[in-house]
């Protein structure tokens, strides 16, 4: 049974860094999905949520950011961006242009890249270190793994 968890670890961490972590990090700015309109409105919304290996639910902040112009879309920035709320919620920021860069799952919730009036308010380098962790798991767990099933028999009987 050891066995076994150790190689699906192995390949959820290989699916994980092949299909999310991967793609973040070497896309450029061309390869991803790009929104913008000018900002409308701006607050701060409290919703539950339910941390992992918990049963009961907690109150959090995120900033909304809703764009009017050609479409209205909503866009959320949790918790994890809070330094950058200040750029958003300042009186002289309704009105300006605001240019989105989406991540590759395309959800509007933490942006990839976030350009504010024609500035980088946040990009790739916020939520790097997470994804270079993922990466450097994947590949030191799957070179231990091909190590013990090469060098050691002991690992396939």
């Amino acid at each position: 049974m050891k066995k076994f968890n150790t190689i699906f670890l192995n390949l959820a961490l290989i699916f994980i860094s092949v299909v999310y972590t991967i793609p973040n990090v070497f896309s450029g700015k061309g390869e991803l999905t790009q929104e913008y309109g000018t900002l409308k409105k701006v607050f701060i919304e409290t919703y539950k949520y339910r941390p992992r290996k918990s049963f009961t639910y907690v109150d959090k902040k995120r900033l909304v950011l809703i764009t009017s112009d050609r479409e209205k879309r909503t866009y959320k920035l949790t918790d994890h961006y809070r330094i950058h709320w200040k750029v958003f919620q300042d009186e002289n920021a309704i009105g300006k242009e605001l240019r989105v860069y989406l991540k590759t799952d395309n959800k509007r919730t933490d942006p990839l890249i976030v350009e504010f009036d024609k500035k980088k308010v946040y990009g790739k380098s916020a939520s790097l270190p997470f994804s270079i962790l993922i990466l450097l798991l994947t590949v030191g767990y799957t070179a231990y793994n091909l190590y013990r099933i090469f060098d050691k028999k002991d690992f396939i009987e």
